[in-house]
């Protein structure tokens, strides 16, 4: 089994994925308590709510173009290096006329934004040359090159944590987040010209009127569909940050990106799952899906319940005290991107049916009651409420997906058993998690006795094989 497990591409990738995402987190978790200590609540929050705007404009900006990419390959066999550098020069081009526009109304932006000039500035470049590394990714991911994806996800998280200390500590004193917003995008902009210059050098072909409608049909109802994504996880601390306040929003945002090994493990997974997927689905072979798919959320499952009964003491390792306050959100935090798990298995059959405009619908459903509950009650109840009107919005953005998929497009795959199983793991991990958070023996003898009963069952599985 192993040998076999070994010898698997998916397995390979899968693997390669998971340890680069973890490596690229796990510098930023050693470093937290770096910035947490250079950076006070307020730096923290503005460099948060540039994130979040820096995601939406690559989303809308390119027309979401990347979206086609890992699609084209299947339809575009033969001249899938053409493909790439013509949609990528229709998403520059929609990039310059948007960037065009924020600049010709400047103050207008700035000051909807929130954001200072020089701010909106490296914004529009930075989500660019962003734009152009996650189109390269793409495409490097369906043909399995791992090893390039590697090498640049890990340089450009080494350099941009070394370069932002340096900013920090030595040019930016008094606008710290600065110099961490300018030493996270340069690394991204170096190799994101680079890697333009590789596509548009390998593809020779820019303007194809057949692959711009291909890439235009699968994309621009995604945009809609991503950007409610967006707005769902990042909503929240755009809006802390207008009404309530940047130190507020800094918490908040610290203990977001705790949670977020949860998104980096189902990411990274999913990467792989997806190639593997689509290639199952051409063949009809659903019996391997529905094998392979318990395999997948059993092993998420696990790791997720790792890290929720450590993340107490992660996120005080990770940060002083002024910190801190964001303990009380991690759970719900860590639970919403389960969610995420399980509505990306009937996603990526809306995917592959190419029906892009149904997931709009979806995700779209999910947000905007995501949006209504932040405005609602966030003034009234604080940022705490925020996290847990993220994963109601996720738990029914899951149910409308898989509406449309079992029900609209009438394909089962997966079925309401398999999602029932891991919702009830998800509820009852989580429920246990915040009865005995306070007491760390507790949680430390619930993992242990887990994980020899998990032994003891695997060891008697293969003593039978």
């Amino acid at each position: 089994m192993v040998k076999e497990l070994l010898k698997s591409k998916v397995v390979k990738a899968g693997t390669w994925y998971t340890l680069t995402n973890f490596f690229t987190i796990g510098i930023s978790f050693l470093t937290l308590p770096i910035f947490t200590r250079l950076l006070s609540t307020e730096d923290y929050g503005i460099t948060s709510v540039y994130s979040s705007y820096l995601n939406i404009f690559v989303i809308v900006f390119s027309l979401d173009v990347v979206a086609s990419i890992q699609r084209g390959k299947f339809d575009f066999k033969d001249n899938y290096n053409q493909f790439v550098s013509s949609v990528l020069f229709l998403g520059t081009i929609s990039f310059i006329i948007f960037s065009l526009l924020i600049l010709a109304f400047q103050s207008f932006f700035s000051k909807m934004l929130d954001l200072e000039p020089i701010l909106l500035y490296v914004l529009l470049i930075n989500a660019f040359f962003a734009f152009v590394q996650n189109l390269v990714l793409a495409k490097f991911r369906v043909e399995y090159n791992y090893k390039k994806i590697s090498l640049i996800q890990i340089a450009n998280s080494l350099i941009g944590v070394i370069l932002s200390i340096i900013l920090i500590t030595r040019f930016f004193t008094n606008t710290k987040y600065l110099g961490r917003i300018l030493g996270s995008s340069l690394p991204v902009i170096i190799s994101g010209f680079i890697l333009l210059l590789y596509i548009f050098t390998q593809g020779k072909e820019i303007i194809n009127k057949i692959y711009w409608k291909y890439a235009l049909i699968i994309s621009v109802p995604l945009i809609l569909h991503n950007l409610a994504g967006i707005i769902n996880a990042q909503f929240d601390r755009i809006f802390i940050n207008k009404y309530i306040g940047s130190s507020e929003a800094g918490i908040y945002s610290f203990a977001y990106n705790v949670g977020m090994i949860i998104d980096v493990l189902w990411a990274s997974t999913n990467q792989a799952w997806v190639p593997w997927f689509y290639e199952r689905m051409d063949a009809n072979n659903y019996s391997a899906i529905r094998k392979r798919a318990k395999n997948f959320r059993d092993f998420f499952t696990l790791a997720y319940i790792l890290i929720l009964f450590v993340s107490p003491e992660i996120i005080k390792v990770m940060a002083d005290k002024r910190y801190w306050d964001g303990l009380v959100i991690v759970p719900y935090i860590f639970m919403a991107y389960y969610f995420n798990l399980m509505y990306s298995f009937e996603v990526n059959v809306e995917f592959y049916t190419r029906k892009t405009h149904l997931i709009s619908i979806g995700t779209i459903l999910g947000a905007a009651l995501n949006v209504v509950l932040n405005i609602a009650l966030i003034p009234k109840y604080g940022y705490v409420i925020a996290a847990v009107t993220t994963v109601i919005s996720n738990f029914f953005m899951f149910v409308f997906h898989f509406i449309i998929v079992n029900y609209l497009l009438r394909i089962r795959i997966f079925g309401i058993r398999f999602h029932l199983v891991s919702l009830s793991y998800v509820v009852i991990s989580t429920i246990i998690f915040l009865v005995v958070q306070d007491y760390m023996l507790i949680r430390i003898f619930i993992l242990v006795t887990g994980l020899v009963y998990l032994y003891s069952r695997y060891k008697g599985f293969l003593s039978k094989r």
